[in-house]
């Protein structure tokens, strides 16, 4: 959990720091930015030095560089730091987000609160109706301090919720003429794989739940993929093709409205149990194709069969040319596999029962006529 916390920090804190590095002296200043009080400033100001808010800046404010932003007025738009503090002792109607750099608010913010490699702390008398997003930091609250939102130290929303403003600094770089920075761009393609690999594991995860609790189910559901296929994958096609019309007759009729959420998880279940037995007859297939042993215990077998339909899945978004085709076939396994393992969901009554093909009558032989 560590290491994923500072790969999150560095590909955030790469991206916006190598983009502030090469923005246009037109665009992003290098003076330091004083409202007084009593005065009133409309339009965003983005600075390398500290900003300061004692009267109203009717606008977004950025500071990079790691110099301070304060706000001790009233701030119309959002606050994004990088690199610096940000202390709000006045009024933000939007949102404050800071990436290596903590964020004490005493004042009061209507939007959320989003810190990456830094503390969010509540103190005196502030107030924050958001939501509080500390990704690799902690978040403090005094005793006096007001918060109707959610709080989440570690949470893929604090992604979410920094990123917008990451990208938003992406407008005071402008159009230069060598490009986007390859820094920003591994940035977020940092950012990219992060995400990438969450799902992963949790489509991982998912999967090998049937095969650690219910294992047998697991085995008898790949026995009917290996032993009766087309049958499984005829049947799995007509309940896809029934599934929607169902629901919807099922809305129609007052005893059926409390069954749809019934039916959903049913069919969820039957559609996770299939595509981990489909996940064993695949590694099965690919490791005797390539003359290999592979995992021996049944949760490896399920954890590799996944693991190549991830794999060409990603690989097709990164290798030139060639992946689409491979992001295609990706595709198409996971869909043929989930339609293959409601099927034969079906034909095992979710796996409880051993399937035995239909044997098939033997025609007696007519000798031939002397």
């Amino acid at each position: 959990m560590k290491n994923i916390k500072k790969y999150v920090i560095f590909a955030l804190a790469l991206a916006c720091l190598s983009q502030a590095a090469q923005a246009r002296r037109g665009e992003l200043s290098h003076e330091p930015v004083f409202v007084e009080k009593g005065q009133t400033l409309t339009g965003d100001v983005a600075t390398d030095k500290a900003i300061t808010v004692n009267g109203v800046l009717n606008g977004d404010a950025t500071a990079v560089g790691g110099s301070s932003l304060t706000v001790n007025g009233v701030v119309t738009g959002d606050l994004s730091a990088i690199g610096g503090p940000v202390y709000v002792t006045g009024r933000v109607k939007g949102d404050v987000s800071s990436v290596g750099g903590p964020v004490d608010v005493s004042g009061i913010v209507r939007g959320d609160v989003s810190s990456v490699g830094g503390n969010v702390e509540l103190s005196g008398a502030g107030e924050v109706d958001g939501d509080i997003s500390a990704l690799g930091g902690s978040v403090i609250k005094g005793a006096g301090t007001t918060h109707k939102g959610e709080v989440s130290s570690f949470d893929m929303r604090a992604v979410r919720k920094v990123l917008p403003r990451v990208l938003r600094l992406a407008r005071y770089s402008g159009e230069r003429e060598h490009g986007v920075s390859p820094l920003f761009v591994g940035g977020l393609v940092g950012i990219g794989l992060l995400v990438f690999f969450s799902m992963l594991a949790t489509g991982a995860l998912l999967l090998l739940l049937p095969a650690v609790f219910f294992p047998r189910n697991v085995e008898n559901a790949a026995a009917v993929i290996s032993g009766d296929m087309w049958r499984a994958c005829g049947i799995g096609a007509l309940m896809v093709v029934v599934f929607f019309p169902g629901l919807l007759m099922m809305t129609v009729s007052v005893l059926g409205i409390p069954l749809i959420p019934f039916a959903l998880m049913l069919y969820a279940a039957a559609a996770v149990l299939g595509l981990s037995a489909f996940s064993v007859v695949l590694q099965g297939r690919f490791f005797e194709g390539i003359k290999k042993s592979g995992p021996a215990g049944l949760p490896g077998k399920v954890a590799a069969g996944y693991a190549i339909i991830a794999g060409l899945m990603f690989f097709g978004k990164v290798i030139p040319l060639v992946g689409g085709i491979l992001s295609l076939i990706g595709f198409m396994l996971l869909a043929f596999g989930t339609m293959l393992g409601l099927g034969t969901a079906w034909m095992t009554r979710m796996g409880n029962q051993p399937h035995t093909p239909a044997a098939h009558p033997v025609q007696p032989v007519t000798p031939p006529a002397q």
